[in-house]
């Protein structure tokens, strides 16, 4: 499989986490989703700009107005100097990501090792999926929950769940842009961790994405996330890009 590059990885995870609010601002993309996730509320920094610290400023008097703080997601693919201009005005790097690719192929070779238990997807979220995920991963209340429904389906998706459908022990949701998927929300409840969900969820939706034209896949997770790191390298992914946010 051809290893996009970070800009392609870039725009990939951003239309499959689609902010509510986005205005373009030269290479750069400025989103706002009422403070509900960093990927939503943040300067996808990705791509060149006349003047960075220009740049910088219009996304801060863009943020403000909206009573939300600025946050910059900074990519392999931002300019070089951003990272010391938003050293100097203060601002620190947070939650490193690495972004990992695999062919969809391979991800499904590895997932006839070993039988999974039986995993429901469909294309449309439900309460229970969502109930699931925000119960592992929300923040906020029945205000911030309905803005991440609205983000979980901005987009075409699939969605993977394990367990009573009112209450699944698992989640997942792959979405779907244009033959690349992108891992997104895995989540397992507590008392039903250790028992290879996760795993499943991903055999799962590796399988079904096959019919929808899927043939690359990508996600994103915490650099100092060893377990999640051990589970998708056995699973045939690899690292081809990393970013971190940037807030004061």
């Amino acid at each position: 499989m051809h290893l996009p590059d970070a800009a392609t990885l870039d725009r990939l995870a951003d239309r499959g986490w689609v902010a509510l609010e986005r205005e373009p601002l030269q290479g750069w993309t400025l989103r706002a989703s009422s403070g509900v996730t960093n990927r939503a509320n943040s300067v996808l920094a990705s791509g060149p700009v006349d003047d960075v610290e220009t740049a910088v400023d219009v996304a801060e008097r863009w943020y403000a107005a909206r009573s939300l703080p600025a946050v910059f997601q900074v990519t392999s693919a931002s300019p070089p100097a951003l990272p010391e201009v938003l050293r100097q005005r203060g601002y620190r790097d947070h939650s490193l990501t690495d972004v990992l690719v695999a062919d969809r192929s391979t991800v499904a070779a590895e997932s006839q090792v070993k039988e999974s238990p039986a995993v429901r997807i469909t294309d449309q979220l439900d309460d229970g999926w969502l109930d699931t995920w925000w119960s592992v991963d929300g923040r906020g209340g029945a205000v911030e929950r309905t803005v991440a429904a609205r983000i979980l389906t901005g987009g075409p998706a699939l969605y993977a769940a394990h367990g009573d459908p009112a209450a699944p022990d698992a989640v997942a949701r792959l979405a779907l842009v244009d033959e690349w998927g992108g891992l997104f929300a895995v989540a397992t409840r507590p008392a039903a961790r250790r028992r290879g969900l996760a795993r499943a969820l991903v055999q799962a939706l590796t399988a079904a994405s096959g019919e929808h034209g899927i043939r690359g896949l990508w996600l994103q997770v915490l650099a100092g996330n060893a377990p999640a790191h051990a589970l998708y390298a056995s699973l045939g992914f690899r690292p081809a890009s990393r970013y971190a946010y940037w807030s004061l």
